[in-house]
């Protein structure tokens, strides 16, 4: 992968573009690339899927802890429409203790896990949950570690299909990126598999649009994370308010908690979370290409400036077209993805978004005196999470 995509101007030092986590952001639209390019599996899901998707009563569970969690959070709605079945976002983390409680043991169910190392404790207790207690339980895993516990898992049961991106994608740092991106584009690639809608330039249309952030505003963000700031706060609608839920969490990550990070709704944020916004916090919109959903976010944002709930308000446009709709003033910016004139697949066009979070994140950790590959100084947070006992469950009744 490439990792002179975040530009290695006068204005970056060499510390700025020595860490991993410089290249696991940077490399993200080529690994989009290769992604697409390898998907050989993509007939193996779509033999997989045939037989399912037949089944009139399955349901879809989608499913990973943290980060891996999120994924299915910003696909949800995406795969429910693809595969016109119901489906749920459900952590391993809620299900491990409740999972009687989410999950219809008697209906057919697909869980569709997602794991950048496939180690984390949950993610294999929730597969034997599954087989425990469901009575035709299926599995899909997409990981970006073939010696990981739950792939080789996987690989070990009839009723299940192993799907591992490439290398690249295991990102070596304690922030998943790459492996958040890349996952969220193999899992939408993976429920098209039958229709095959998704197309090289498709992908290569939203490489674009990240390589358009990345190329132009990269050094913005490092000033930006030169300001002293105490809060941040993300907003987005639909998927894009899971894109939200993932970039808090990243911004967090990376400067250790010393920048607190939330996210919410445009249209929740006014019920009650607007209480955190304060002088030292920036608001982070991410603004939607759906016209009637955008009309409802306009009229926040333009709330937010108005009344000065923050001390900037920074929006991110998928066109020009829609960041003239509306007026920052001086101390707010806007980030324009516009690398592309067609009107992008909704599937896709969302992924691009959390690259402003994962560079604020970055370039704030150094700022701070931080290592972004391992941020964390009391070592609480970890790339693969420890501490976790797994408890047996009651048996099958």
């Amino acid at each position: 992968m490439n990792s002179d995509t975040i530009p290695a101007s006068s204005n970056h030092s060499a510390e700025e573009i020595a860490y991993n986590t410089h290249t696991e952001i940077s490399g993200q639209p080529q690994l989009w690339r290769e992604i697409f390019a390898n998907i050989d599996w993509q007939k193996q899901a779509k033999d997989f899927l045939n037989p399912l998707l037949s089944l009139e009563d399955l349901h879809i569970v989608l499913t990973g802890a943290g980060t891996s969690a999120f994924i299915g959070e910003v696909i949800e709605p995406l795969i429910g429409t693809i595969l016109k079945k119901h489906t749920r976002a459900l952590p391993t983390t809620l299900l491990v203790t409740h999972f009687k409680e989410y999950i219809d043991i008697d209906k057919p169910t697909l869980f569709i896990s997602f794991a950048r190392s496939g180690n984390s404790p949950e993610s294999v207790a929730v597969m034997d949950l599954a087989e425990k207690h469901c009575k035709a339980p299926y599995h899909i895993t997409i990981t970006c570690n073939s010696a990981g516990n739950l792939a080789l898992k996987t690989k070990n049961l009839t009723n299940s299909l192993s799907i591992v991106l490439p290398e690249q994608a295991e990102d070596k740092s304690l922030a998943m990126t790459g492996s958040f991106t890349g996952m969220v584009l193999a899992g939408l690639l993976t429920s098209d598999a039958i229709n095959q809608k998704i197309r090289k330039e498709h992908v290569e249309q939203i490489s674009a649009n990240a390589e358009i952030i990345l190329k132009t505003y990269s050094d913005f963000f490092r000033k930006l994370s030169k300001k002293p700031f105490e809060r941040i706060i993300f907003l987005g609608s639909g998927p894009l308010c899971a894109i939200a839920r993932e970039s808090h969490l990243k911004v967090q990550e990376l400067t250790d908690g010393e920048v607190v990070g939330k996210y919410d709704s445009f249209l929740g944020f006014r019920h009650g979370p607007r209480a955190v916004s304060n002088s030292e916090t920036v608001v982070v919109c991410l603004f939607s290409s759906n016209l009637d959903v955008f009309r409802y976010e306009k009229d926040l944002a333009e709330e937010l400036i108005k009344n000065k709930y923050a001390k900037i308000v920074l929006g991110i446009f998928p066109s020009k077209d829609q960041a003239d709709m509306i007026s920052f003033g001086t101390q707010n910016e806007k980030i324009i993805m516009d690398a592309v004139s067609e009107p992008m697949l909704p599937e896709l066009e969302i992924i691009p978004y959390v690259i402003p979070a994962q560079l604020i994140g970055y370039y704030k950790s150094i700022q701070l005196g931080l290592n972004p590959d391992n941020p964390s100084r009391s070592g609480s947070i970890s790339r693969v999470v420890k501490g976790v006992k797994i408890y047996d469950s009651p048996s099958k009744e």
